[in-house]
């Protein structure tokens, strides 16, 4: 079982500083400032340029474990700039607009935070397990 999150950001002038801006916040809220993000090349349809979203291990900080197979980092997600072809078949001027979209394991994100040894824990339905997790508004 897998369950993803994909967005997307549209407007003018959007560019990749954005893009790794909002991935570099949006992980830190979670992880705590003192990690790193790196992005990686990587091919997605629909986007170009395309890259893998990496996370500072947050067990060993970067210096490597079992968890990050010691190299130090974790892949979250993926991501890239909306290709301008993708634009032009929605009727969008890709002239004036620019855009990026991602994609990341909600499950994976929620592992890594609250440091579950087995995924699966999430869906066998142990309300002793579940109720650990506050629910916040």
């Amino acid at each position: 079982m897998f369950h993803q999150i994909e967005g997307f950001v549209i407007d003018k002038d959007i560019s990749m500083a954005d893009m790794k801006g909002i991935v570099d916040r949006f992980l830190k809220s979670i992880f705590g400032q003192d990690l790193s993000i790196r992005l990686r090349p990587s091919f997605f349809p629909f986007v170009e340029p395309g890259a893998e979203f990496d996370l500072q291990c947050v067990k060993c900080r970067g210096k490597g474990c079992r968890i990050c197979k010691e190299t130090g980092w974790l892949e979250i997600g993926g991501l890239g700039m909306i290709h301008p072809n993708v634009f032009e078949k929605l009727g969008v001027d890709s002239e004036e607009y620019t855009g990026f979209a991602f994609g990341f394991g909600i499950d994976r994100i929620a592992m890594l935070r609250y440091g579950l040894a087995d995924l699966r824990q999430l869906f066998e339905g142990d309300q002793l397990f579940l109720s650990q997790f506050p629910i916040q508004p």
